[in-house]
């Protein structure tokens, strides 16, 4: 019994290893090709592939413009919702009475970290 288990052992350690193998092997092949059409991309100057190239920079570059434009208006919006809350806070703790402060905080905060994750996913 204990043979056939080492041997059943044995043949899974094996698929495992040659299954192994079979994939890295797979992956430089994969790796392989895939330089050889970067290469072969590169030397092609036709002028289709130079305008194709010049319009993918544009869109890189206007992606990159777009994403720095949205975080400095995110920073913005984010200093106004900061200096509105801490004017709020001041507000409540002159009008409320004491045991309701900390539950408008609470809420306050909660209204906080919601712009906080809907700001953040955009970024």
């Amino acid at each position: 019994m204990e043979k056939q288990i080492m041997d059943i052992l044995n043949a899974g350690i094996g698929l495992f290893q040659s299954g192994k193998e079979g994939l890295d092997k797979a992956k430089t092949q994969l790796e392989t090709t895939y330089n050889e059409l970067v290469s072969k991309g590169a030397l092609d100057n036709t002028e289709d592939s130079v305008k194709i190239r010049q319009s993918v920079d544009k869109i890189l570059t206007d992606i990159k413009e777009f994403s720095s434009v949205a975080g400095k208006n995110y920073d913005e919006t984010r200093s106004k919702i900061v200096e509105n809350y801490n004017k709020i806070a001041e507000e409540i703790k002159a009008k409320m009475p004491e045991g309701k402060i900390e539950s408008v905080k609470a809420k306050i905060n909660e209204v906080a970290e919601s712009i906080k994750k809907t700001g953040a996913a955009k970024a």
